[in-house]
């Protein structure tokens, strides 16, 4: 049987460090236990119930009528113990006797029922054990001053330790820090949790030991089959532990057994504390706890990541080693939250010295969703904040890759204000951008999304950014800055993108954005046009290949100085073509006077030739 814990160490965090913080748990603490209650809760009842319907490792059996009923003492003991004692107490030295117990006087539908209820209820079935005890004893003879029955009393049996309060003189060597008070002040998930717990801390009807560093645990392979996906392998089948009364665990510590003993019995909602929660993850992960697991992560959630409630100071290194447990792991659901809270607030987090500790593929994957999120609401705000960033670091060797990254975000959010000017410039954190540079010494940002507007200044963008440059002038947020020198610096961008829209008119003009301009700009610019005849737009100098050279380059080197005087009909008369070929030149001479365009454009493989 494979070993656990031959995989990657979880990292080493402990609860009780200086990262904790148990602040702001009031709003959404409570409303997190109570859900990881219920769900461990049912996972409990679901587990026994169907150790109950499967019949895996039973020791007992009823007979109800013509119906046989299998079940399990231990959970019996736990459950109802003074049916146990009345109906299984003469017979309990006998662990191996498998012979049928007669239930007199109760249906087989009600029988199954009450079994049901033993093994899923999760509150106090004291009821239905008196309900069922009445009729047995009105069938018995047994007068009932007798029901008050200690629980529980077995004198008789030599395997049942629950009335011992007391350590077991076989467990009784583990280290004080292991067998303490607050690994029995864990709270269980239910009464179901809290009844099977007994049946751990105070060893009855065991019928396998774990040993663990040197160290014994009383056990029932079937409450370790019902619970653990790992142990149900590893005690059927043809396994050699299946067979054996005992197994030995590699991989784990007692005080991480002790741990998950008391998930396996009473589901229990907490870890004590010095205990490495990425590591008692890492177990639940291996042995198939998944209500374990969901303990540990509301722990991590709670303690080291305040419920994502607010970015404290405290809580920033904690929620960064929460961050790399959950990859460790594998646990995508906290690592993904914790990767949001921290793209949230990157500049606080970018900026601790724990940061630099995080592989390399976690910060690429950062900054990834950082340039995704980008919007026209966020532009602003990241770029002030990586700005701000960038200026607060030091410059020392584990600032580097945090330095580097801001930097590269900042390019991404110039770029991304670029292409959504328009929509950007009317964004809030666009206002709080200029007020921030307004109150700098120095307006580096505004002069460098400036410049980048004006290095990116093409034919498709050009309208729509001179109508974004108007709508920021006539703002009341920039006239209040005029003394500052942003307006000065505006108005020199517009004015350079009015020489553009002018000297490209003819290109301009057949974009989508021009149709948004105003009638009066769009007749002032082609006003000023320099060509106002030509309606075509601007196209690229043709290049021509070695089959398509231009005519003129088919005149001899002697007449050259006479063409470059002469009319287009000149040049038809000192080009040397057979006639049929002259006749089709002068006539595309001819139609090509009527455009003005220029003859030496005529490509002789047009002609046929």
């Amino acid at each position: 049987m494979a070993r656990c814990g031959e995989g990657s160490a979880a990292p080493m965090v402990l609860l009780g460090s200086a990262g904790v913080c148990s602040k702001g748990l009031q709003r959404k603490g409570p409303c997190e236990r109570r859900r990881l209650k219920a769900t461990v809760s049912e996972q409990l009842s679901q587990d026994l119930l169907r150790l109950l319907r499967e019949e895996f490792h039973t020791d007992v059996t009823f007979s109800v009528g013509c119906t046989l009923f299998k079940a399990h003492k231990a959970v019996l003991l736990a459950r109802v113990p003074d049916f146990y004692f009345h109906t299984i107490g003469q017979t309990s030295n006998s662990l191996t006797n498998q012979e049928p117990i007669a239930v007199e006087n109760v249906e087989a539908l009600e029988f199954r029922t009450f079994l049901q209820i033993i093994y899923s209820s999760n509150r106090n079935i004291k009821n239905y054990e008196e309900e069922i005890l009445r009729k047995k004893i009105m069938e018995i003879g047994i007068s009932q001053k007798q029901l008050d029955i200690s629980f529980p009393k077995c004198e008789n049996s030599s395997d049942c330790s629950l009335q011992k309060h007391e350590i077991p003189e076989d467990i009784s060597d583990r280290d004080d820090d292991f067998i303490s008070n607050d690994n029995y002040d864990l709270e269980p998930a239910s009464e179901l949790g809290e009844d099977l717990l007994k049946l751990y801390v105070k060893p009855c009807c065991p019928d396998i030991d774990i040993f663990v560093d040197g160290k014994r645990f009383k056990a029932h392979r079937a409450i370790l089959s019902a619970r653990s996906s790992y142990f149900a392998a590893m005690l059927s089948g043809c396994w050699a532990e299946s067979s054996q009364e005992y197994v030995t665990l590699q991989g784990i510590s007692h005080v991480e057994l002790n741990v998950m003993m008391h998930f396996i019995y009473g589901g229990t909602l907490d870890i004590p504390d010095k205990t490495n929660v990425g590591q008692i993850l890492n177990m639940a992960d291996m042995y198939g706890l998944e209500g374990l697991k969901e303990v540990a992560i509301y722990i991590l959630r709670r303690d080291y990541c305040n419920f994502f409630q607010k970015p404290v100071p405290r809580t920033l290194t904690s929620i960064l080693e929460c961050l790399i447990i959950a990859h460790s792991v594998g646990v995508e659901s906290l690592f993904a939250d914790c990767m949001k809270w921290i793209v949230k607030h990157f500049a606080r987090f970018w900026s601790e010295r724990s940061f630099a500790n995080i592989p390399p593929e976690i910060q690429k994957s950062c900054l990834n969703m950082l340039i995704q999120s980008l919007n026209d609401k966020n532009a602003a705000f990241l770029l002030m904040e990586s700005d701000r960033l960038i200026i607060s670091l030091p410059r020392v060797k584990w600032t580097e890759a945090a330095l580097t990254m801001a930097s590269q975000l900042q390019e991404k959010c110039i770029a991304f204000i670029v292409d959504n000017f328009s929509k950007i410039i009317q964004s809030e954190n666009f206002a709080l951008l200029l007020q921030s540079q307004a109150m700098s010494s120095t307006a580096d940002l505004l002069d460098t999304i400036l410049k980048a507007i004006e290095e990116n200044i093409t034919t498709e963008n050009s309208c729509s950014l001179l109508m974004a440059l108007d709508t920021l002038l006539n703002s009341d947020s920039t006239k209040e800055m005029v003394l500052n020198g942003f307006t000065c610096k505006i108005q020199a961008l517009r004015d350079k993108l009015w020489i553009f829209l002018v000297q490209s008119f003819y290109a301009v003009r057949h974009t989508e954005s021009w149709k948004l301009m105003s009638t009066d700009d769009q007749q002032k610019i082609q006003a000023a046009a320099f060509d106002k005849g030509d309606d075509r737009r601007l196209g690229k100098k043709p290049i021509f290949s070695s089959s398509q050279y231009p005519i003129c380059d088919m005149v001899p080197r002697d007449t050259k100085d006479e063409e470059s005087t002469g009319s287009a009909s000149d040049l038809y008369n000192l080009i040397q073509l057979p006639k049929e070929k002259k006749n089709r030149l002068h006539t595309y001479i001819k139609n090509d006077n009527r455009t003005g365009a220029v003859a030496h454009t005529c490509n002789p493989s047009t002609l046929g030739g």
